[in-house]
């Protein structure tokens, strides 16, 4: 079973897209039986309409709402989600329609040999600000935890259900994806890095350019980075 993890704030005009996107794709696409995926949507204190559509799908067996009274973070969300996924493979994408849900057949293919996939944006369609960012990014992590990954903050990894269970995931906001690479790397783990499509955010609004974000991530990042040296540090002793 592949468990589809959906972090969600404020997506009302794509909430339901998504939703359906994925559950069209295994179904349709795939002809899978319900109890070979589930859905874990995970409403992070949305101030929109996001909840009362996710409430139209609570009837769904294979699909189960989490929602946080108040907006706690991506990295919260997701694992919000980790926590409940029952899948032996544990999938997580975002939940704005920009990515394509079809590409995760490329990645159910290479999983067996490795622990996990990750996906970077091949023609990534997203404002000059948030590309800088994410370039910034990609040399701050190569500089301070040397990763080298075209793509860190990518919302397209696909996990063997043990090697997410076996991170300890500490971070609230968008720098928990650093954190899974970083500890992933820290345990010797496995991966491979796969091309996927990109589009346009056709509706909402993104939350990760602002500035708010910017700077708290830019703060988080030092706290990241000797939170997990110190561990590993502490471990060899």
């Amino acid at each position: 079973m592949i468990s589809v993890i959906l972090p969600i704030y404020n997506e009302e005009k794509n909430i339901k897209k998504s939703i359906d996107c994925v559950v069209d794709f295994f179904y349709k696409r795939n002809n899978l039986l319900p109890e070979a995926f589930e859905i874990i949507a995970v409403n992070d204190g949305s101030k929109d309409k996001t909840k009362d559509i996710l409430n139209s799908y609570s009837s769904a067996e294979n699909i189960h709402i989490i929602s946080h009274i108040k907006n706690l973070g991506y990295g919260s969300a997701l694992r919000s989600g980790f926590d409940m996924a029952q899948g032996d493979l544990i999938f997580f994408t975002d939940s704005d329609c920009q990515f394509d849900i079809n590409d995760l057949v490329k990645f159910t293919k290479e999983i067996k040999n490795y622990d996990f996939i990750i996906g970077y944006r091949k023609n990534r369609k997203d404002s000059k600000i948030r590309i800088f960012n994410g370039f910034l990014l990609r040399l701050a992590a190569g500089f301070l935890f040397g990763i080298k990954v075209k793509d860190v903050d990518c919302a397209f990894k696909l996990f063997k259900k043990e090697i997410i269970k076996s991170l300890t995931l500490c971070e609230r906001g968008a720098l928990i994806n650093l954190e899974i690479l970083a500890l992933a790397q820290k345990k010797h783990y496995k991966f491979l890095e796969l091309p996927v499509s990109h589009f346009y955010r056709t509706e909402g609004n993104p939350t990760g350019g602002n500035l708010k974000v910017i700077f708290l991530a830019a703060y988080n990042f030092l706290g990241l980075w000797i939170r997990i040296n110190l561990k590993y540090k502490n471990d060899k002793k």
